[in-house]
């Protein structure tokens, strides 16, 4: 593998942006703002990056397939933004947004918010509230005198609101609250939405970790301290039910997914002891191997990032992470083979918040960080090299 330092990065061509918008952008994603698989493959082969700052959404796109020149930083002000959002991609290559933003009469002052970007490139639909999956209660408390309304004992603020669409063209929105449960509500294909469904998890801690299949299943992890609850659909489309549920320590938001097989989802998290890297498939076979498996990367912080590529003719899981000192690292093991152990490498210098990885239009596998700068940078793949190799960071924005 290479590794490239900043001062050795090539530079590509990028649009003008205000000077404050890179530490702005450093700061939101160092500050845990950055979304899990934050890199996207576009319908026409283009790659899309997204970061949040003080006032809105941030992206960077290829110019073209494969290229060096990218357009952005481009900045999609979003009146009362809180920061934080979470984003997911359709069959169609829509990519979907759900975020949370102040306004005032909202209960709690802030209520939950989705956009959607239909084109590579293109700009993003209005963001429209879709309600609250946890309103303030109030009850009545006569006592003596006169009734009066008095508010409940405060609950801790909501976990990351997730968007989830499945393979029936129907788009669901994972709410949950520690102390309240998980809630989810639904956007139908015909665009008609339900009501808010309870989906249980009274102690669920931080968001729920979502997974759709390539038939467009979708399902999610409920976390909860010491373990996780298991809900899926039967088909796209279909309700949420309960699957079960697995008993594991683990460290509050380092969960992440990824389908490692036809209809089979691997969910990965880091174990408290040493911050390394666990995997778990909830559908695995009786008798098969251990469901939980170590995949090292102690010392390693917030949820891994996982993609698939062919290396030696082997199918294979590539994990990518920020390492123990703020730098990503990278590992490759033979998909669901997790028996036979990784090793994890560095690839650059030291990123703002999380990296990101996906595959470009060629198949290459592509690794993205924000730096302390909150410049992109990207490296790809050498696919002439047999292994799993990378050419030298570019920044391209």
């Amino acid at each position: 593998m290479v590794r490239r330092g900043r001062a050795e990065a090539d530079r590509g061509a990028t649009s003008a942006a205000p000077a404050v918008l890179g530490s702005e952008i450093a700061a939101a994603a160092d500050g845990g703002s950055a979304a899990r698989g934050w890199l996207r493959l576009g319908r026409d082969g283009r790659l899309t990056a997204y970061a949040s700052c003080a006032e809105g959404l941030v992206r960077w796109t290829e110019s073209a397939p494969g290229s060096d020149l990218w357009q952005g930083p481009e900045l999609f002000p979003v009146e009362g933004w809180t920061g934080r959002f979470t984003l997911a991609q359709d069959s169609n290559g829509f990519v979907w947004f759900a975020g949370t933003r102040y306004r005032d009469g909202a209960p709690g002052g802030r209520e939950t918010v989705i956009a959607t970007q239909y084109q590579t490139g293109r700009p993003l639909g209005d963001w429209r509230a879709v309600g609250n999956a946890f309103p303030e209660r109030r009850q009545a408390d006569g006592g003596q005198g006169e009734p009066r309304e008095q508010q409940e004992q405060p609950l801790p603020p909501p976990g990351d609101t997730m968007v989830v669409p499945d393979g029936a063209g129907s788009l669901h929105i994972l709410a949950t609250r520690f102390g309240v449960g998980v809630r989810g509500r639904t956007r139908g294909a015909d665009g008609k939405w339900g009501n808010w469904a309870d989906y249980q998890g009274k102690w669920v801690r931080g968001a729920v970790v979502p997974l759709v299949t390539a038939q467009g299943r979708a399902e999610f992890l409920a976390p909860f301290k010491g373990g996780a609850s298991y809900w899926g659909q039967d088909r796209p489309g279909s309700d949420f039910r309960w699957l079960g549920r697995m008993k594991a320590d683990a460290v509050e938001g380092t969960y992440s997914s990824y389908e490692t097989g036809a209809g089979t989802g691997t969910y990965f998290w880091r174990h408290p002891a040493d911050g390394g890297v666990i995997a778990y498939r909830p559908q695995a076979p009786a008798g098969s191997v251990p469901a939980l498996l170590p995949l090292g990367g102690a010392g390693g912080a917030g949820p891994v990032a996982v993609t698939r590529t062919h290396i030696n003719g082997y199918d294979c899981t590539v994990l990518l992470q920020r390492g123990a000192d703020g730098c990503p690292e990278i590992a490759a093991y033979p998909t669901e083979g997790e028996q036979y152990g990784t090793w994890w490498a560095p690839v650059g210098d030291r990123c703002a918040g999380l990296p990101a990885i996906a595959l470009d239009a060629r198949g290459s596998v592509t690794i993205a960080m924000i730096d302390m700068d909150g410049g992109l940078l990207i490296a790809r793949q050498d696919l002439t090299d047999p292994g799993l190799a990378f050419g030298p960071w570019c920044r391209v924005g």
